[in-house]
């Protein structure tokens, strides 16, 4: 049946072809028919709760691209939030479907303006954050009770596009410094360095705890193994870092430098130990807060709507 929330009806359809990249399910077929085998029928239940017929139809992906003939939209969308071609897993099937549906919809919304330069027509739409979410103050995490201090914090996903090498190197320079490092990890790559503190994932309602509570947000990404992926970030967790009032250091890439913000960014192993030591020093600011309020998803809404109607 779905969840409801707040206005909001969320549903994950069970399929028994679902689209990936693993050679039995890669094919273009089961990319463009997956819907038809979903049970209940994914179509039939959204008609049957109110949406046969929508405002605006919008997608954050090509997988669902077959939304546009099973129900009727007066403004159809497409976010662009990554450049899918630099993702290991991406496969043939899922980069057709998108540049199909690139073609066929009203208004293409790209969140890094080094994906506007590639999708032809698209306009700039930035990630955002919910900042009442990110600043309310909360408990010191249990976690830290024990924890040296300063702590130097990471939240998201620890995938191959994460510098391992880059945040060993930084934990062993700077042995009294608390590297927390928080979300979903395959392995650990860290054993043995006792100021590494890998603490898995964590509820996003607790998260704003962690990052207050904390004394720099880092960022540090291997842009020199994955340029085509990491140069195209709009960087979510920046937003977040300063909502929750921290400075943050990051690995310099093309986006990061476009936006703007007040991060420290880094081309260098050196330079990023010199820019942490130096953010660590820094007394607490509205700085960031004050940066991440224009951030805010409600003004993305408007911006969004605002944007479909012209």
């Amino acid at each position: 049946g779905g969840i409801r929330q707040e206005g909001l009806w969320a549903y994950v359809p069970a399929t028994l072809i679902p689209p990936h990249s693993k050679p039995a399910l890669r094919s273009g077929w089961i990319h463009r028919h997956w819907h038809q085998m979903t049970f209940p029928s994914v179509v039939r239940k959204a008609r049957e709760n109110g949406f046969g017929e929508v405002d605006i139809l919008y997608f954050d992906t090509a997988i669902q691209s077959f939304w546009l003939k099973a129900i009727r939209a007066r403004k159809t969308v497409f976010r662009i939030a990554d450049q899918n071609a630099g993702f290991k897993k991406a496969t043939l099937a899922l980069l057709k479907l998108q540049h199909e549906l690139i073609e066929n919809v009203d208004l293409v919304v790209c969140t890094a303006k080094t994906l506007v330069e590639s999708v032809k027509g698209s306009k700039h739409l930035p990630n955002g954050v919910p900042l009442a979410h990110f600043a309310k103050k909360g408990e010191i995490p249990p976690e830290y009770q024990n924890l040296r201090k300063p702590i130097a914090l990471y939240v998201g996903a620890i995938d191959y596009w994460f510098d391992y090498a880059l945040v060993k190197r930084l934990a062993l320079d700077l042995p009294h410094v608390s590297f927390v490092l928080i979300g979903p990890t395959k392995e650990n790559l860290f054993q043995n360095i006792p100021n590494i503190h890998l603490l898995g994932p964590r509820s996003y309602s607790d998260i704003p705890n962690y990052l207050q509570h904390a004394n720099v947000g880092l960022i540090p990404f291997d842009v020199e193994s994955y340029p085509d992926l990491i140069h195209s970030v709009n960087p979510l967790k920046l937003y977040e870092y300063m909502a929750s009032g921290l400075p943050v250091v990051a690995t310099r890439w093309q986006e990061l430098e476009n936006i703007g913000s007040p991060a420290l960014l880094c081309s260098t192993p050196e330079e990023f130990k010199a820019n942490l030591l130096a953010a660590l020093k820094q007394p607490k600011s509205n700085l960031y807060r004050d940066y991440a309020k224009g951030m805010d998803w409600s003004c993305r809404a408007k911006q969004l709507i605002e944007m479909s109607h012209s």
